[in-house]
């Protein structure tokens, strides 16, 4: 589906719709004083959903999008759809959405694959959030860029990031530039509890990573589909304070060093070591488990969650976390810095190291009742699956690949593990 293609470090979500209205006429151009006083998309993004914004896994080819994207498969087709305008190159748009709602008003995103008529691919990541105290959920709004101050009626400001798509990416050289929206409008219509369809458009222009318009880089997008409800995400209203006080270019160390005093009086943190040496052959560090919570989950309507479980190792003075994968991903330095220098994985251990991979990841991350075959396959002497349940028609796995003598050289999970002929 197009989620697979364009979901990758962030967490799965149920497929839904965004949408698009008319062209309305552009704004003035921006100015280089106001380009230094705006906030950075990644900062809103950053506050809405750490995870949005996630390219497709660099082992994603391009073929595998454009098959997707040429597939007649009624189940291969995105929620939304569209058309991109830069200069007077047109492109088609592809991609999906979600929303979240509160007593704040509504806040959305979109993940867009841009594909132009030669088949060059671009990713485009937009955010969406209330402007001056806009609560709107169903009806008609204006879009505005991040420089307008006061509109009749219900308002949405729209921050987004545009990167290019290549065979071999580097996600740090991708960026073209940052979306800013000079004028647009929304039309949003609720369809089921969890599901918002409707239409957007804009016209706009890029920034460049210098913060410095881009010239020649008028650009102008429209789409239409649904969004569906993901309760992670975090209503931030543009025009409340505590964007003002996130987008000021300048606090002194007094009041950071106070705020920050303020925090950590009010975060409780509960550690326990769940895996020591003394108990375990695998590992050479003790492995702690830990949970905390903070002011900011205690807002019902918030989208945090009220705790946080996390797993870490210490490493001289540094602490070495455990990040529960969602796409594919390299654990190598994880596991090399915890694992036993004398630990050999062989059919005496595994069933010890898949017990390690469960205390890391939770029992719910390994779905036994998914997986038709043996958990473990050890099909050739240097490599051994540890299967943890299935995505779409793939499965999911915890590859290690070991040397000459059984010691774990790399770990890798694997979203598309095909399993052992």
């Amino acid at each position: 589906m197009m989620s697979s293609v364009i979901a990758s470090a962030r967490a799965w979500r149920t497929v839904g719709l965004v949408g698009v209205g008319m062209l309305v006429a552009a704004a003035a151009p921006t100015t280089a004083s106001e380009l230094e006083e705006r906030m950075p998309p990644g900062l809103l993004i950053e506050m809405v959903d750490p995870t949005l914004c996630s390219m497709p896994s660099e082992e994603v080819g391009l073929s595998e999008i454009l098959d997707v994207l040429d597939s007649d498969d009624p189940e291969m087709a995105p929620p939304i759809a569209g058309a991109w305008e830069r200069q007077d190159e047109s492109w088609r748009a592809y991609g999906q959405g979600w929303f979240n709602e509160s007593s704040r008003g509504l806040v959305a995103a979109t993940e867009l694959i841009l594909r132009s008529d030669s088949d060059e691919l671009h990713y485009l990541c937009m955010v969406l959030s209330p402007h001056a105290e806009t609560s709107m959920v169903e009806g008609e709004a204006a879009l505005v860029g991040p420089w307008v101050e006061v509109v009749d009626g219900d308002t949405f400001m729209v921050l987004g990031m545009l990167r290019t798509l290549t065979e071999r990416y580097d996600r740090n050289d991708t960026l073209l530039g940052e979306v800013m929206i000079d004028a647009g409008s929304l039309r949003l219509e609720r369809v089921a509890e969890d599901a918002l369809e409707g239409s957007l458009t804009f016209d706009g222009h890029l920034v460049g990573t210098d913060a410095k318009p881009l010239e020649d880089a008028r650009i102008s997008l429209t789409i239409e589909g649904e969004l569906s409800r993901d309760s992670s995400m975090r209503v931030v209203d543009w025009g409340s304070d505590d964007l003002v006080d996130a987008s000021a270019p300048t606090v002194s160390e007094e009041e950071l060093a106070e705020v920050k005093a303020l925090f950590i009086e009010d975060i409780r943190v509960e550690v326990e070591p769940v895996l020591t040496p003394d108990s375990s052959d695998i590992v050479r560090s003790t492995v702690y488990r830990y949970d905390y919570d903070t002011f900011a989950s205690r807002s019902d309507d918030s989208g945090w969650r009220s705790t946080r479980e996390h797993f870490f190792y210490r490493h001289g003075e540094q602490l070495v976390p455990f990040q529960r994968p969602s796409s594919d991903t390299d654990l190598s330095a994880f596991f090399g810095g915890l694992l036993a220098a004398d630990f050999v994985l062989d059919d005496d251990t595994a069933d010890d190291f898949r017990a390690l991979l469960i205390t890391l990841a939770g029992e719910d991350f390994f779905e036994e009742e998914d997986v038709k075959l043996d958990n473990i396959i050890n099909f050739r002497p240097d490599e051994w699956i540890f299967f943890t349940g299935t995505f779409f028609d793939h499965y999911k796995a915890f590859v290690v690949y070991t040397d000459d003598e059984g010691r774990p050289e790399k770990v890798l999970y694997r979203l598309k593990q095909q399993p052992v002929p």
